[in-house]
């Protein structure tokens, strides 16, 4: 860089300036002055013009400031401004601005702020779910970061933590949330690019294991028929009882409202803001209900019918908990293990096998997305004649069983 062109002040001369009754100036060259004041203290300081206009910049305070750091700080700023036509001040005050929004947009805020816009979409215990798994695991180690000071290597040692300890599938779904909580930062250009890779060669793969689930219809008799014994109360038993019934999503139901419910018609109208797949749905899904349904809830609306809830906790009227139909399933089957979900995995394995149902409608039974978008946009099917047929033929077949009747495999019939 080219040097000031007249050199008039030297430390001697700055250390030796005194303090008089009003601050005065002392010149150096090409702008830059040091401003003495009435109390002693030193500033440098560069006047220079800006579109025509007269600008005082403040460099620093001598002796913080050495002299031949403030002349070539004074040239820097001499460049941006008859140069680049850069006004450094502002330059200073937008970078402090943004280091303030840089430090306010942590983790844990934009992943709340992510969660909040997320809310309309996910089911309550997917949200839940998201937000224990996010403060359990991830909020104590990169929550109070910038997000834009975060990289793929302080995710991956927040995520080796729940690897060592075995937690492989929590992982990769944590992994995932934290991913789009960048994409979403990306979008509200909080960062320039989302720093977690496509795939982390150094983190685990989970093993996808479907729901444990029964393995036969004999052994679904069996359990129904524990069930008549169970000795808990009347409300757990008729879930576990409806759950292998309806084959739906055990978080829909044991939230499920009495309002959702048309007895007369049969039918059970899950809410669009309560179902899973709420995202890929344009509307409410309904379940068929059997005749052996219809007796259970009319039987359970007796004990219930006043609540909110079908199967409302004794403790505080809302619904029971995933804990309270887990432990009813283990007493009353304890061949093998199985949860509530399993049931529809069971489900949809006879009724594949069966052959007496299309797999459209056995899909559309368990309200699962279409993995085939472009399909999806222009298939309206909802399959209800045909559903009903196969909610009351699953009925049969669990009575069958219940009462120790011959099963025959379905290929063997």
């Amino acid at each position: 860089m080219a040097k000031l062109n007249s050199d008039l002040l030297d430390d001697l001369t700055i250390k030796a300036a005194k303090p008089k009754d009003k601050q005065y100036t002392l010149r150096d060259g090409n702008g830059l002055f040091l401003l003495i004041h009435v109390n002693g203290s030193k500033y440098f300081q560069l006047r220079t013009t800006l579109h025509g206009k007269p600008k005082l910049i403040q460099l620093g305070a001598y002796p913080k400031l050495s002299l031949s750091d403030a002349r070539a700080m004074a040239r820097e700023k001499s460049k941006q401004v008859k140069d680049d036509h850069v006004d450094p001040v502002l330059l200073k005050k937008k970078a402090k601005e943004n280091k303030a929004i840089d430090a306010d947009n942590t983790f844990q805020k934009v992943a709340t702020d992510w969660l909040a816009i997320k809310s309309r979409k996910l089911t309550m215990s997917s949200h839940k779910k998201i937000q224990q798994t996010f403060k359990a695991n991830v909020y104590n180690v990169i929550g109070k970061y910038p997000i834009k000071d975060i990289d793929n290597t302080m995710v991956r040692n927040c995520l080796l933590v729940m690897q060592k300890r075995g937690a492989l599938e929590l992982m990769g779904q944590t992994r995932s949330w934290i991913k789009a909580v960048f994409d979403f930062a990306y979008g509200d250009k909080l960062i320039s690019e989302n720093p977690i890779p496509a795939t982390d060669l150094r983190l685990e793969n989970a093993v996808v294991k479907g729901y444990p689930h029964l393995k036969n219809m004999q052994d679904a008799g069996a359990l129904l028929r524990n069930l008549a014994k169970y000795r808990g109360s009347f409300e757990v038993a008729t879930c576990a009882y409806l759950q292998l019934h309806f084959a739906q999503r055990p978080t829909e139901l044991r939230a499920a409202k009495w309002h959702e419910f048309d007895l007369v018609n049969a039918i059970w109208t899950l809410p669009l803001e309560r179902s899973k797949t709420k995202e890929h749905m344009t509307k409410a899904h309904t379940i068929m209900l059997s005749t052996q349904a219809i007796d259970a809830l009319k039987e359970l609306q007796v004990y219930t019918g006043s609540s909110e809830y079908l199967f409302a906790s004794r403790v505080n009227d809302k619904e029971l908990s995933e804990a309270t139909i887990r432990k009813c399933f283990r007493n009353v089957f304890i061949d093998y293990h199985i949860v509530p979900h399993g049931c529809r995995h069971f489900f949809s394995t006879q009724a594949n096998e069966s052959g007496l149902f299309r797999a459209d409608v056995i899909e559309a039974f368990l309200s699962h997305k279409d993995e085939n978008a472009i399909r999806a946009t222009y298939n309206k099917a909802t399959y209800e004649a045909e559903r009903r047929q196969l909610a009351q033929w699953w009925s049969d077949q669990l009575d069958l069983a219940r009462d120790g009747a011959k099963v025959l495999s379905f290929k063997q019939a």
